[in-house]
């Protein structure tokens, strides 16, 4: 080189931006160096003087930098070079990547080599990155297609652990739930590098705990600078353990798992690598919440969740798989038991008393009879069991009434309360009473209704059952037709004043005009309406007919009086009666003090309090009140004080014999003078004859009702006699009536 050129190179070298420097090929000392080169790697110009090209590289790459420094020089010297990338150290011991590019120059006459050193460690770092980022997006999704495959919740853990270290080039991968019952975590899911053992006086310390104890998720870029881990750094060193992340898996509030990774290099968990990692952690949660919903419908669908027996469905699962195994021809039995008067005990004690009973029951039959039974809750107060090994079918009977009722017959405790309770059983044995699991259990249900309807306590079924329930399935599909095309009417029934002989009263009884049988009475047809619910709609239809008539009559002339209309237990406990009967009066725009609302003894009694606040509530409309069929339950008429009737009722079943019958009589006569005492009047049912007249009128009983004056009548023939003021005929034995 010319004096000038090597001024102009001189110049040149120094401007440049990028390091640049020329070494000795022998002794690999530098010769050159650049300002870019002093001011990057911190030294100054001295400093490199005195430095040779392997001090700028760690320790571990010098074999590396010989070979590749005799390869170069096994080249031409005009051939430009790169050699990739390298790792440089600069003064102050960072390390940096730079990418080489060097070209083989004489310089004040030694061999030596011309060098460009590009920094390209945030190239590098960023690629890194990436390829980092794209690990775990693999991981998160493979973990993604794990959980639409895997149903169980530790396979799952597992494959996520093995895709976190296989995919995601983590050190280590390990999941660990809470022990039940104790604060310590067991690791059910591990992949990678063993973990190091961690003392017990130290356990608190690992990331997993530390998540448990503080509800949130554990980052350490560093475990060798966290002081949180200093006591645990020298063992996860040793595992080359040097940065770690724990993630909470929680469905709602309740931790359910914790994921940890653990990473060989430090700084692994920067801000864009834990979205990632915080979505995969959040699928898994979601996972568990998935796995945790299926197992709770699961449940829900064989298994009745107040009582925890199986119910119908799993019943019926298992009687088809008894039925199909069952190779033996031994008789198998399927026997429903159901409990008397439970929905009075709910109505008495409250739902909360009936569903404890329910669970008492349970327990009880569960202690008592040995798994075989196949115990389950069918549904409501029905429990099925079936009965297997049996030599003949009779020995189920003998089952029934030496574990299971005996079992229920025995007292329960409710409330403080001591609760006795009485049961039924229906049974049908195979395979004579049915092949298959549907047919047998269809008719067990049929012994146990004939059962219940005959006050047996089991009986087993009999084909003759089934056209019983036959004829009245048929009976439900035509009252359903009969309230559909108004096939109902109403007839009256007068109740006369016993002083005057005037009607002063009347009752409306339904009848149905059945297609094919004619007019049909109310006994045939009004227990099957209590029964199926269509006595709210049918009741709804007479309150309607009695307002609507009631119009009528005023509009025809005619004199109005009071009609008493049956109201049944269902009926009188219906949250939306006082809004029918209001909307009643208010559409035919009928007076209130010509409605009157006839309630049975039992209905009232079976749940005084309810009784009260409804009658209490019908009384605020104005309407009058009525108690019927009084002596047949287990009232007295002191307790009817906190009740606001007008009238009582005496049942037919004590008139019939007062003339006749000491006792009936003198069962009227209390009622008539207690009745007195509490200002009610009283009405006499199903009066006949003359003689009972008599008596009741010597009783001073208020008013009668029954044939000796009128059957029930068509409104059309009600209203006539109302026009004509049909007086009561006299007595046949001449006593005259008082006015």
């Amino acid at each position: 080189m010319t004096e000038a050129n090597d001024r102009s190179f001189n110049q040149m070298f120094q401007a440049h931006p990028i390091p640049m420097w020329v070494y000795d090929l022998e002794t690999l000392g530098f010769q050159a160096v650049n300002n870019a080169a002093m001011a990057h790697y911190g030294y100054t110009e001295d400093e490199f003087m005195a430095l040779s090209i392997i001090d700028l590289r760690p320790p571990e790459e010098a074999p590396r930098l010989l070979q590749n420094i005799r390869h170069h020089a096994s080249l031409p010297s005009a051939t430009l070079q790169k050699s990739g990338l390298w790792v440089h150290r600069k003064k102050d011991g960072s390390l940096i990547d730079v990418e080489i590019t060097s070209h083989a120059i004489n310089y004040n006459g030694r061999a030596c080599r011309f060098v460009l050193a590009h920094d390209v460690t945030d190239r590098v770092q960023a690629a890194a990155k990436i390829a980092r980022l794209n690990r775990v997006y693999a991981v998160l999704s493979g973990i993604n297609s794990a959980i639409v495959r895997i149903r169980d919740r530790d396979a799952l853990f597992q494959e996520a652990c093995r895709l976190s270290t296989v995919e995601g080039g983590f050190l280590a991968a390990a999941i660990a739930v809470p022990q039940p019952g104790t604060p310590e975590l067991a690791v059910i899911a591990h992949s990678g590098r063993i973990l190091p053992e961690v003392p017990a006086e130290l356990a608190e310390l690992c990331p997993a705990e530390r998540v448990m104890r503080e509800h949130r998720q554990v980052i350490c870029n560093s475990v060798a600078a966290d002081p949180a881990f200093a006591l645990l750094a020298e063992r996860m060193h040793a595992r080359d353990i040097r940065s770690l992340a724990a993630f909470p898996l929680a469905v709602g509030d309740r931790i359910e798992a914790v994921l940890t990774l653990y990473a060989n290099v430090e700084g692994v968990f920067d801000p864009d690598e834990m979205k990632v990692l915080n979505e995969l952690a959040g699928d898994l949660a979601f996972a568990l919440l998935f796995f945790e919903r299926e197992e709770r419908i699961s449940y829900l669908a064989y298994y009745d969740v107040m009582t925890a027996l199986p119910n119908r469905r799993l019943f019926l699962d298992r009687l088809a798989q008894l039925v199909q195994l069952d190779g033996t021809q031994q008789p198998l039995v399927v026997a429903l038991v159901n409990l008397d008067r439970f929905a009075q005990l709910n109505d008495a004690l409250g739902r909360h008393a009936g569903d404890a009973l329910l669970v008492q029951i349970a327990a009880r039959l569960g202690e008592r009879l040995p798994e075989a039974f196949n115990l389950s809750r069918i549904g409501g107060d029905t429990f099925g069991l079936t009965f297997v090994d049996l030599d003949h079918a009779e020995e189920a009977a003998d089952l029934l009434r030496d574990r299971l009722f005996r079992a229920l017959d025995q007292p329960f405790r409710l409330d403080g309360q001591t609760v006795r309770i009485s049961s039924r059983a229906g049974m049908a044995v195979w395979p004579a009473d049915g092949a298959d699991a549907d047919t047998l259990f269809k008719h067990a249900e049929a012994a146990l209704k004939n059962a219940r309807t005959s006050g047996e306590r089991h009986l087993f079924y009999a084909p003759r059952m089934n056209a019983t329930l036959a004829a009245r399935l048929a009976l439900e599909n035509e009252l359903q037709a009969a309230l559909e095309n108004q096939q109902f009417e109403l007839h009256y029934q007068p109740r006369v004043n016993l002083g005057t002989g005037a009607i002063v009263s009347a009752e409306a009884l339904i009848r149905w005009h059945h297609p094919t049988r004619g007019l049909v009475g109310p006994v045939s047809f009004i227990p099957l309406a209590e029964e199926t619910g269509l006595i709210r709609p049918i009741g709804a239809w007479v309150i309607d007919a009695v307002c609507a008539q009631q119009a009528q009559w005023k509009l025809n002339g005619s004199a109005i009086v009071p009609v008493a209309i049956n109201l049944s237990a269902v009926q009188s406990a219906q949250p939306d009666l006082l809004r029918t009967i209001r909307s009643a009066i208010e559409t035919h725009e009928v007076t209130e003090k010509y409605l009157e609302f006839e309630l049975t003894e039992t209905a009232v009694m079976n749940n005084p309090e309810e009784a009260a606040r409804n009658l209490a509530a019908l009384k605020q409309l104005g309407v009058r009140l009525s108690l019927d069929d009084f002596g047949t339950g287990y009232s007295s008429l002191a307790q009817l004080k906190r009740f606001p009737f007008d009238f009582v009722k005496i049942d037919r079943s004590f008139i019939a014999g007062i003339d006749s019958n000491p006792e009936d009589a003198a069962i009227a006569a209390a009622i008539i003078a207690m009745a007195h005492s509490l200002h009610l009047r009283v009405v006499a049912e199903g009066v006949e004859t003359s003689a009972q007249l008599d008596v009741l009128r010597s009783l001073r009983c208020d008013e009668i009702q029954g044939f000796y004056f009128s059957r029930p009548v068509a409104a059309g023939a009600f209203e006539e006699m109302l026009r004509n003021g049909t007086l009561m005929p006299p007595s046949e034995t001449g006593m005259h009536y008082h006015i």
